[in-house]
């Protein structure tokens, strides 16, 4: 391309200087100024030049790289409360209101745990003068055996005909981490009114251990 641009030059150069030498002999011709016509064709095949380096180097330039956009920054989120782990051979909650767990409940090796109890329930109308039965499960949370002389006995309030259970038979012994029911005989009062009485369980020397549990009624 640079090659067939700079031929055209020329040929136009040549051909302005034979047209010149054609006027010989007639009117004379303005003068032809032959390092104008140079320099014209110089500065033509330089803009020439200049304007394909150009488009070169416009075609040459690279694309300009994809920019990317940050993505958000998110918040670590703690992790949850681990879950708790029970204790093998933990004392058994209390699930009712008939037992009574507050404070130490061991006396030496003795010791007992409420676990649950039988109807009627406290709160309960009963008419003066009926007969029912009111019984308690505890374990043996201590490091000694219930045996001859234990007993689950009654401790305050109203006892409404109770008595005391005395172990004194072996199949009735009770060892540690084992549980035991003790059912108790009762009679309502004849006088309308609430009624409430509290039993535990005590050693053969007639000391109170464990849990203390209690019967509310009301006599109609």
């Amino acid at each position: 391309m640079r090659f067939k641009r700079f031929t055209g030059a020329a040929v136009t150069l040549f051909l302005a200087a034979g047209l010149a030498s054609c006027n010989i002999g007639s009117t004379p011709q303005p003068t032809i100024d032959v390092n104008a016509i140079f320099t014209y064709a110089a500065g033509t095949m330089n803009a020439q030049l200049n304007d394909q380096g150009t488009q070169t180097a416009q075609a040459a330039s690279p694309t300009p790289a994809a920019t990317f956009t940050p993505l958000p920054t998110f918040p670590v989120v703690p992790l949850g409360t681990p879950f708790s782990i029970s204790t093998p051979g933990a004392a058994l909650p209390t699930t009712s209101t008939g037992g009574n767990t507050l404070g130490s409940t061991a006396v030496g090796c003795d010791n007992a745990t409420y676990i649950s109890e039988t109807k009627p329930n406290d709160g309960t109308q009963i008419n003066g003068g009926d007969t029912f039965t009111k019984g308690w499960s505890f374990q043996n949370s201590g490091t000694c055996t219930w045996n001859t002389g234990y007993s689950f006995a009654f401790d305050s309030g109203e006892l409404m005909g109770g008595k005391d259970i005395v172990i004194n038979k072996e199949e009735d012994f009770t060892d540690p981490g084992h549980s035991q029911t003790f059912i108790v005989h009762l009679q309502a009062p004849t006088t309308a009114g609430e009624y409430k009485g509290y039993w535990r369980m005590k050693n053969a020397a007639g000391t109170p251990f464990g849990s203390r549990v209690w019967l509310d009624i009301v006599v109609k």
